[in-house]
């Protein structure tokens, strides 16, 4: 068949058309959108696979016309089915910028569908990025600062990719189908050092080509946020999609932001509570940290997400499944409760990473909780778990002194001539652990951090290192209003000597 001489008329008289694919997202298992694909169904030939006319439209110059037409069909298909939640993504060729200017043709569409340009991703190749590279950097931040998400596809098929990430800032990265063909270890391994390099880099990932369980349960658990193949739907036609759309739940637009904001953290980090823009800079590589999703919301808890070294540790503590958790947690009755849901109050109002060492079943263990996305009164909090090794040299300490979890929020010992203080028990929620690198700075920065303001200049006063020795005999102790959440609550804080220079340092809640 003549594609080139018989595209005009395929065109006008709708022979090609748009099929969709549908994105999922590996966390929750929703449509988060979709891929337009073009589809040549001629009246005889039936349906042509666009690996016959692809190149063919390149090589004249005529793709533009076709990458325009998919992006109309999307609009058409936008209004006529009010899809004010989907988002698609159309396939842009580095030939579309030779002929037209694409910036101001794509906006023409949106404009006479009335479509918002955060429902359009752009996809682009990294061989549209390396040809005539000055005038694609104006393009690229014409559709960046006009508010278009841009996504680089086909990552790991070329030869460029790095180079083209270097210079170029994308919102989503698509890995490459190729990297699928064959699941072995060596392709886990590239894998997930993509999805490992990509969060480091504050980008999202989408993985396409997915036919099995196994790909699926690798890549939902290494972190890439977004799944695309035929384990979930071939491309469908336009009623077929529409049906696919009824029988499969579809994020919202306030889930498509929630879980966007979730993929900024790196299941493979070893500090995966660190921020994107902390990891950039760190040294850490893939990690097998304990990690887990929590979201709160209407007061109840759910787990979207463990990985395997986040439930090994937890069945050190006695569970072995997300349902037994969620069964306690939301359980009024349960023990451990309140000193749960006070942590997750703790991180949801203050952002910062919370850390407490608990007591459960009579193993200790270390809970770090960073609150990574908000929606009204849905949050999602990122937790890891430890167990503290029993050979630890506080591990008898917070193991058999009941007294410290039940009376204590705080227990630090305090070395005034080294200006050091090594914490031994938290259980406050403190937005960070103070004084280890300097206890004077530390003592400076818990009262403009956590003291009330009108305590502030008594506690500096009560906590003077240059008099403290004097000071205390036995112990010294005063109550001051200490940051409880939003608010501030009452606490008694003693100061107790102990030998050689050292103090112990306590803060109790009444």
């Amino acid at each position: 068949m003549d594609f080139v001489n018989s595209f005009e008329e395929a065109l006008s008289k709708g022979y090609i058309k748009a099929y969709f694919q549908p994105l999922t997202r590996a966390i929750t298992g929703k449509v988060c959108g979709a891929e337009a694909l073009a589809r040549w169904d001629d009246p005889e030939l039936g349906l042509i696979p666009p690996g016959d006319f692809i190149g063919q439209l390149e090589k004249h110059r005529l793709i533009h016309k076709l990458d325009l037409a998919m992006l109309e069909n999307v609009c058409r298909f936008y209004q006529q089915n009010d899809c004010k939640d989907m988002t698609f993504s159309i396939n842009l060729s580095r030939v579309d910028f030779v002929k037209t200017d694409m910036f101001q043709e794509i906006n023409k569409i949106l404009s006479k569908y009335d479509v918002p340009v955060k429902t359009i991703h752009l996809e682009i190749t990294e061989s549209t990025m390396l040809t005539n590279q000055e005038y694609t950097r104006k393009l690229f931040d014409q559709f960046k600062d006009a508010g278009f998400s841009v996504w680089m596809d086909d990552f790991g098929s070329g030869y460029s990719s790095m180079n083209v990430l270097k210079d170029y800032k994308f919102d989503m990265l698509k890995i490459d189908r190729s990297l699928l063909t064959k699941f072995d270890l060596r392709s886990k391994k590239i894998i997930s050092s993509i999805v490992n390099m990509a969060k480091a880099l504050g980008i999202h990932t989408l993985s396409e080509g997915v036919e099995t369980e196994e790909q699926l349960s690798y890549l939902r658990n290494i972190g890439c946020e977004v799944i695309q193949g035929y384990y979930f739907a071939k491309p469908m036609c336009e009623d077929d999609f529409l049906a696919y759309l009824e029988t499969h739940k579809v994020e919202t637009e306030s889930d498509f932001d929630f879980w966007n904001d979730a993929g900024k953290v790196n299941f493979l980090s070893g500090d995966p509570l660190m921020a994107s823009n902390d990891l950039a800079n760190s040294d850490e590589m893939l990690g097998t940290a304990p990690l887990a999703l929590i979201e709160y919301f209407n007061g109840l808890i759910t787990y979207p997400y463990l990985n395997t070294a986040y439930i090994k540790e937890i069945s050190k503590l006695g569970y072995y499944s997300t349902e037994q958790i969620e069964h306690d947690i939301n359980d009024e009755h349960y023990v451990y409760r309140d000193l749960f849901m006070r942590q997750i109050e703790n991180t949801i109002h203050r952002g910062s990473i919370q850390k407490t060492d608990n007591i459960m079943n009579e193993v200790v263990y270390s809970f770090s909780t960073k609150l990574v996305a908000s929606n009204g009164d849905r949050h999602l909090i990122a937790t890891t778990v430890r167990v503290i090794d029993s050979e630890r040299s506080d591990y008898m300490v917070l193991k058999y002194s009941q007294s410290l979890y039940a009376t204590y929020d705080l227990v630090t010992k305090i070395t005034p001539d080294k200006d050091s203080a090594v914490q031994i028990y938290s259980n406050a929620g403190f937005s960070k652990i103070y004084g280890t690198a300097s206890l004077s700075r530390g003592i400076t920065e818990f009262a403009a951090t956590e003291v009330h303001p009108d305590d502030r200049d008594r506690y500096l006063a009560f906590f003077d290192l240059a008099t403290l020795n004097e000071r205390v005999i036995h112990f010294i102790q005063q109550s001051f209003r200490v940051r409880n959440g939003d608010d501030y609550t009452m606490k008694n804080i003693r100061i107790s000597k102990l030998e050689n220079g050292n103090y112990l340092y306590t803060i109790q809640s009444y």
